[in-house]
This record gives C-alpha cells, sequence and structure tokens, in this order.
C-alpha cells in the first residue's frame, strides 16, 4: 500500500498541504488565547480588590488564605514591604459582601502554622463596602510576636531580680522582692482555710453582683436621673447650699444656747417620762374614756367637716356684718327649733342623737322609735295646719320658711333727722358767725337730742 502524497491539491491528501497545517496551528493558538482572556476576564468580573497596610507581616505570603469567620473566601495576591510597614493586596471571591466598616487582622491559628488575614466583621446588614477596598493602619492589626513575649518577661525578671528591685543594700539585708515573698508566706501560714472562705465568700459576693445587675443598672440610671435633675436645678441647689451655710453658721453662734436648751429639754424629757410613769394607770384610763368622745367626732365627720369649711366664711361675715358708723350688728339670728316647739321636744327624747356612742341611750332611742316618730309626724300637722298662721315674728328678726319679716327691725329703718342737725350730707362747717352776748334767758340749746330719748 502506497502512502498519499500530502502535495497533491485533490483527493485524500488536500487537507494536509502546509499551508492548511500552519493555518490549523494558528488558530488553536488564538482560540486558546482567546478562551484565557474569556476566563480571566469572567473570573475577575465581580471580584473584591483590598489594599491593606500592616505594621508587620510575619508569615503572611502570596497565595495565603483571606477568611470570614474562618470561612476561606480569597488570596493573598502580593506582599509589599514599604519602610516601616508592609502593603498587602488580597482579591475576596465574587458573591462575598463586606461591611463599609470592615477590618483585616492577622490570625496565628497555631505557632507552626501560616498564618492567614481574618477580614471582620462579617456582613449582616446596611451599608455595603465598595469593590476596591483601602486599609491604612489604624485599621489592621497584627498580633504579638513571641520575641515581643519573651523580650517583655525578660525585661520583668531583669526588674525584679537582683540587679533589680530586689537587689540587696550593704547591711545584708534581702532584697524587697525576697522580704515580700517571705512575709506573704509568714502571714498566710495557718491562714489557708481562712483564705478558702474568703475567696469563697468574694465568689458568692461577685455571683450576688452578677444576679443582682438588673437592680444594680437601674440604680446607676435612677442615679443618673437624680445627678441631671441636680444639674438642671443647679440655681436652686447652689441657693439650698447657701442658706443652709447661713443655718449651719447661726447655729455655730448660738451653739451655746442650743446646748443649754438642749440640757434643760433633757431634764424635761425626764421629768415628763417620771410622769407619765407614776400615772400610766390615770393615762389609760383617760385615754379609755376618751374613746366615746373620739367615736363621736368620727361619726360626726361629715358635719366637723362642713363647719370648719363653713366657719372662715361665718367669721368672716360676722366681720363685715359690724356697722362701725351706727354701731350695729346687720344680721339675722336664725333658730329653726323656735318655729317647731312640738319636734324639737319630740328630738330630745332621741338619746342616741343627744349621746352619740352610748350604747344605753342607742338602746333607749330604738325602744322609742316608733313614739318619736309619730311625737315628730303630729307636731308636724299641729304646726302646718294649726299654728304655722298664728306663729308671730320673734322681735329678733328671724326669717324661717315662709314667716316673712313684718316688723322694723333696728338697724334696718332709716330715722328721722332732726331738722337743727340737718342730714349727714349736709354736715359741712358753717362760717363762724359774730357773737351775741350770751344770757341764760336768750341762749336756745343746740344739744342734739338722743333719737327715741325719753
Amino acid at each position: 500500500m502506497t502512502a498519499p502524497d500530502l502535495t497533491q491539491t485533490s483527493g485524500p491528501g488536500r487537507w494536509f498541504t502546509p499551508r492548511h497545517i500552519v493555518a490549523l496551528v494558528l488558530g488553536l493558538i488564538i482560540a486558546l488565547v482567546v478562551a484565557g482572556a474569556l476566563w480571566w476576564v469572567f473570573s475577575s468580573m465581580g471580584t473584591t480588590k483590598i489594599t491593606a497596610t500592616f505594621k508587620r507581616s510575619v508569615g503572611i505570603y502570596e497565595g495565603s488564605d483571606v477568611r470570614i469567620l474562618g470561612v476561606a473566601v480569597g488570596k493573598v495576591d502580593s506582599v509589599t514591604p514599604q519602610g516601616d510597614t508592609v502593603k498587602v493586596t488580597m482579591t475576596v471571591d465574587r458573591g462575598i459582601t463586606l461591611p463599609e466598616d470592615v477590618r483585616a487582622v492577622q490570625v496565628i491559628p497555631s505557632v507552626v502554622a501560616d498564618r492567614y488575614i481574618q477580614l471582620t466583621p462579617a456582613y449582616s446588614g446596611g451599608p455595603k463596602a465598595s469593590r476596591d477596598i483601602t486599609l491604612d493602619v489604624n485599621q489592621t492589626m497584627v498580633p504579638v510576636e513571641v520575641d515581643e513575649l519573651y523580650r517583655s518577661v525578660k525585661e520583668l525578671s531583669d526588674a525584679l531580680g537582683p540587679d533589680g528591685a530586689n537587689k540587696q543594700d550593704g547591711t545584708g539585708r534581702q532584697g524587697a522582692v525576697s522580704e515580700l515573698v517571705a512575709t506573704s508566706a509568714a502571714n498566710l501560714e495557718g491562714n489557708g482555710e481562712k483564705l478558702g472562705e474568703a475567696i469563697e465568700n468574694l465568689s458568692k459576693a461577685t455571683t450576688t453582683l452578677s444576679d443582682s445587675r438588673g437592680n444594680l443598672f437601674d440604680t446607676v440610671k435612677n442615679l443618673n436621673t437624680f445627678v441631671g435633675a441636680l444639674r438642671e436645678n443647679d440655681a436652686q441647689v447652689r441657693q439650698f447650699n447657701t442658706q443652709m451655710a447661713s443655718f449651719n453658721k447661726f447655729l455655730a453662734g448660738e451653739r451655746d444656747q442650743l446646748a443649754s436648751a438642749l440640757n434643760k429639754l433633757s431634764f424635761a424629757l425626764g421629768d415628763v417620762a417620771e410622769f407619765l410613769d407614776d400615772n400610766r394607770e390615770q393615762i389609760g384610763e383617760t385615754v379609755k374614756d376618751l374613746q366615746p368622745t373620739t367615736q363621736a367626732l368620727l361619726d360626726e365627720k361629715n358635719n366637723l367637716k362642713e363647719v370648719l369649711t363653713v366657719l372662715p366664711i361665718t367669721i368672716s361675715n360676722l366681720i363685715n356684718a359690724y356697722d362701725a358708723e351706727s354701731g350695729t350688728l346687720a344680721m339675722r339670728l336664725t333658730i329653726p327649733d323656735l318655729q317647731d316647739l312640738i319636734g324639737a321636744q319630740c328630738r330630745l327624747l332621741d338619746l342616741g342623737q343627744l349621746l352619740p356612742g352610748n350604747p344605753q341611750a342607742t338602746q333607749f332611742s330604738n325602744t322609742l322609735r316608733p313614739l318619736i316618730s309619730q311625737c315628730e309626724a303630729l307636731g308636724k300637722q299641729i304646726t302646718d295646719g294649726v299654728l304655722e298662721p298664728l306663729l308671730p315674728v320673734l322681735p329678733f328678726g328671724i326669717m324661717s320658711n315662709n314667716k316673712l319679716q313684718k316688723a322694723p327691725v333696728p338697724g334696718t329703718v332709716p330715722g328721722n333727722p332732726d331738722p337743727e342737725i340737718g342730714t349727714p350730707s349736709s354736715r359741712t362747717p358753717a362760717p363762724p358767725a359774730a357773737r351775741a352776748p350770751a344770757s341764760s334767758s336768750t341762749t336756745k340749746s343746740t344739744t342734739p337730742r338722743p333719737r327715741g330719748g325719753n
């Protein structure tokens, strides 16, 4: 069998010419380049680029993980030293949302393992960060290195060592740290149980504070409210303090008199105590005897309240009723019982009302209740039907029910002034007249005559 001739332009070998092979290879190369470019473009779309500046970057390399809550969400692209700081560029995968206040922290999972960068906090809502984030040194954190811990421990040891605080003086005494340890050991010797109880009680006190933290917070809140009220009333508080200072100064100036008064008061209180001790039985009996009186006052509470309410107005009216010009009282006395004498006599039989709190008087009133009721009804019939038209008007000006005032009352009817004296409106000083010789036979008396005089 003979091989096909690839140089022929017809037949089976026409597709394997050098020109076709070169074109095929170029097409494959172009396809790979385009596919790579498309992959790079689509893979970078939607990602977040972060440029963070750290104080140092130990154990962080290109390709180190970028995590959120321990889950890998990206990689470190580059680590570039910049003087005293290190710039780290990171890329976060598509679909990962970061908060606006995102921070970058270097985390050491173990002593020998590689470190990774933790983004915190995780997004839970609110403003979102952009797709290009820049974090300065104040927005990043790095862990404490083991070398720094060793250095700090060494400095502490040197400070407390024989060349530091525990340095002996020239007298052969121990250093301060050694004396502290020795003194502490001597004080704690034999007190282990008490120390344990103290620690246990401290734990209980701490637990009590923890259980009562709500009340403690409320107390602090109320204290804050009180302080705020003092701040708002600063002027009044200052005035009160000034007044208290003046009062204290006054008491300081009168301390001798105050001490003397308190001394005398102590003797007086002693006498009172002795009097109470000597007369305790009589005082007890007196208090027991006051029980009916207090019960009567309690029963008449409403009436007493009404009296205390009306009494000031009554006194004011009584003062206003006095006519200083005429020297009379412009008032009328009203005694309703005088208009119903029969009813008043019937009510005298009701001893329960006259002696409130007395059980015998109450029992007597209950026994005579039908008789008292019939007596009051009979008195009302007699007063309304028989005596009402015949009752005269009392001479001191009573106005009760339908008995109107008919007779004149002193001070309510104008009098007849003496023509020689004139009315009060015409009492003007007259010009002085020439005096004529007076004689007992021709002089007319101008002395005013009393009204209604004899």
